[in-house]
């Protein structure tokens, strides 16, 4: 199989870093340029040098690249319409950074531009590439803890990104160009997997978010309680939960719930800790990234259907927005979708 040149917009997302170098080694892909849009631009040329690839300053140019046929766009989140769009309009694959956009005019704007233009729009919920989540769905599935109840979820329960050494994340306090702060960037992974495996939709949502730990002018943390439609009632927390000191810079804990047992699923990512002056905790694989890149890739090599769509992100958002409603009006949000 042949690899797919891709190109990445923007190193403003900390995710840029570890899909770049799955793209850069993919056996799918190969990465071919970036551009510097957006924070980060000193980290995206460096990148670039290291990968061998061409930078570019403006998406623009790089979108004009004939050698590039899919792009990563981890640019702020209020300028993913703008470049997804654009994107779509020069004919490339597009792998878009969560969540879709600010608002569902927005998400339904960048899915018409990428079924117009005919490419492929992926989005990158990790948990669900996870082996250890993977495994649960099959279970589920199979029947063998009866019918599926209660979920209890902590995901992406991770430290501000701010405390990242060496990047410029102040846009993530900045509700303009984020949205919202910690549920809004951690909590579309942990929908998604109760979307994904429920194999259903909620129809009311009730939830608590808020500024609650940093006194950021962004909600760092937040927990929400989610009924769907046949029955299964899911509690998600999800946020900026980790202070500088713990040593576990990511945390997705599961319990579900069924009539005849209950799955525990301890964490989503393999790891390990140890424990000697200090506690480390040390992640010796992160399949979730590689399979994405590999899914998006195989996807548009052999014009298959992607694994999350654009619409799937949309009903997602849609989801989280009406949390954040929820929490303002201090009351439960009757879903429509």
């Amino acid at each position: 199989m042949r690899k797919l040149n891709f190109g990445i917009i923007s190193y403003a997302h900390p995710h840029a870093l570890r899909f770049a170098s799955q793209i850069a080694g993919g056996k799918n892909t190969k990465l071919v340029a970036v551009s510097g849009d957006g924070s980060n631009a000193d980290v995206a040329k460096a990148e670039a040098g290291r990968y061998g690839a061409r930078f570019y300053k403006r998406y623009e140019k790089l979108l004009r690249d004939e050698n590039v046929e899919a792009v990563y766009i981890a640019i702020e989140t209020y300028r993913h319409r703008e470049v997804a769009v654009r994107a779509a309009e020069e004919g490339k694959h597009i792998l878009l950074e969560k969540p879709i956009a600010l608002n569902l005019k927005d998400a339904d704007d960048v899915i018409k531009s990428a079924k117009k233009a005919g490419v492929k729009l992926m989005l990158p919920f990790n948990p669900r590439f996870t082996e250890p989540l993977r495994k649960a769905k099959e279970m589920l599935d199979a029947g063998e803890i009866g019918t599926l109840e209660y979920i209890n979820a902590i995901s992406e329960n991770v430290k501000p990104p701010i405390f990242l050494q060496g990047l410029d994340m102040s846009w993530f306090l900045d509700v303009r160009k984020s949205g919202g702060g910690g549920f809004m960037d951690t909590a579309p992974h942990g929908v998604d997997s109760l979307l994904w495996m429920t194999d259903d939709t909620p129809k009311r949502v009730y939830a608590d978010i808020g500024a609650k730990i940093y006194g950021f002018p962004v909600d760092d943390i937040g927990t929400v309680i989610l009924e769907f439609g046949k029955g299964v009632v899911a509690v998600l927390t999800a946020g900026w939960g980790n202070p500088k000191g713990y040593s576990y810079g990511i945390e997705t804990k599961y319990h579900l719930v069924g009539s005849e047992g209950f799955l525990d699923v301890r964490t989503a990512y393999p790891d390990f800790t140890l424990y000697q002056e200090r506690a480390e905790r040390v992640h010796w694989d992160r399949p979730d990234v590689r399979e994405i890149v590999e899914s998006f890739a195989r996807a548009v090599l052999k014009d298959k259907g992607v694994s999350i769509s654009g619409e799937e992100a949309k009903k997602n958002l849609a989801i989280i927005l009406a949390a954040y409603e929820s929490s303002r009006k201090e009351r439960p949000v009757e879903l429509g979708l």
